[in-house]
């Protein structure tokens, strides 16, 4: 009897259990869910993948806006990390220039004074003499034998093209450099300016001046400064066994032996004139170089005072070879100097 009491209180409460079950869940809820809707385990996780990947796109999509894509040309790292095509220089930057073939530093030089040969300084025409300055070297390159000190314009008073420096001049230091020269035919004011010019064959601040005057001599008409002398007219020849008469015709080379191509050589010609009388003259000069010639100057007539007379001559070779001079004198009487040999080896 007790039995039978509790197995229907258990079915009573059993079945109240299921009449209250869906009003418990409608409380709950609000609105019964399908229960269809009620995620399973499976479908949380590809969800929670879903949007991780979704995530990972957007991040990636957002890096992609902000980086730039590196092009063929490797770009260089800013201080911040990103990549900046082009690199642009900030400012002060200097670029580092590489060595070109010209001398390394400033060519400069100043004049420091006039050894011989004082402006003004009268001569006879014809008159041979030598300039001195002084040069300063007031730049930062060193000179070189390879320098010069080259005629520029003016009168140049059959002077060379360019004398070559015999030493190496550092900067600060001095150099005396001499040009050998001649006073022109005609009366008058003369002045030539000359000036360095380097390794590479350039011309720099430097010009320097001789500045002489003619007082005597054949007659001329007077120049300006800087403007040579009318070209002399060639004088009567005179007749064999006239008063006027050429001795002791000579010649000699500045440096019978170069290695540097390319060089100009002088030549010095002197003879004595026992009178006052035109003198034709012309330099003669052979090789044994094979293909080699000369273009020597023509020959050349005069008028001289009596006394010792110089003629200055050049030659640019600018290949090697070796070759002889002399100096010719054929009127008022033919008379031939002593021969000279000089050489160019043009060394590498």
């Amino acid at each position: 009897m007790t039995m039978n009491r509790l197995k229907r209180i258990d079915y009573l409460v059993f079945t109240l259990f299921l009449v209250l079950l869906p009003i418990l869940l409608t409380s709950c809820r609000g609105q019964a869910t399908p229960a269809s809707s009620t995620p399973q385990p499976e479908t949380v996780l590809t969800a929670a993948a879903e949007t991780a990947n979704a995530r990972l796109t957007e991040q990636a999509n957002l890096s992609a806006t902000q980086t730039s894509i590196p092009s063929d040309t490797p770009a260089a790292p800013t201080p911040n990390g990103t990549l900046t095509l082009p690199l642009t220089p900030t400012t002060g930057f200097t670029p580092t220039m590489l060595p070109s073939a010209a001398p390394s530093g400033l060519d400069r030089a100043e004049y420091s004074g006039d050894i011989t040969v004082p402006d003004g300084t009268d001569f006879k025409s014809g008159e041979a003499f030598t300039k001195t300055w002084r040069l300063r070297n007031a730049g930062t390159s060193t000179w070189t034998t390879d320098y010069a000190l080259a005629f520029i314009e003016g009168a140049q008073m059959a002077g060379p093209t360019a004398v070559q420096l015999t030493t190496s001049v550092p900067p600060g230091q001095t150099i005396d450099i001499s040009v050998p020269l001649v006073a022109p035919q005609d009366i008058g004011a003369y002045r030539g300016f000359w000036g360095m010019r380097n390794s590479a064959g350039q011309l720099f601040e430097s010009a320097v001046y001789v500045e002489i005057d003619v007082v005597s001599g054949s007659p001329g008409t007077p120049t300006t400064p800087g403007t040579p002398g009318p070209t002399n007219t060639p004088g009567p020849t005179n007749t064999p066994g006239g008063a006027a008469r050429v001795s002791d015709v000579s010649i000699s080379v500045d440096d019978a032996s170069v290695e540097t191509c390319p060089h100009t050589f002088s030549f010095t010609g002197s003879f004595d004139l026992n009178a006052a009388s035109p003198v034709t003259y012309l330099l003669e000069a052979g090789s044994d170089t094979p293909g080699f010639t000369f273009d020597l100057p023509s020959a050349e007539t005069v008028n001289y005072e009596a006394g010792t007379r110089t003629v200055l001559y050049t030659l640019n070779i600018s290949s090697a070879m070796s070759g002889w001079a002399r100096f010719h004198v054929t009127a008022p009487n033919d008379v031939v100097s002593n021969q000279v040999d000089f050489t160019l080896t043009c060394a590498p």
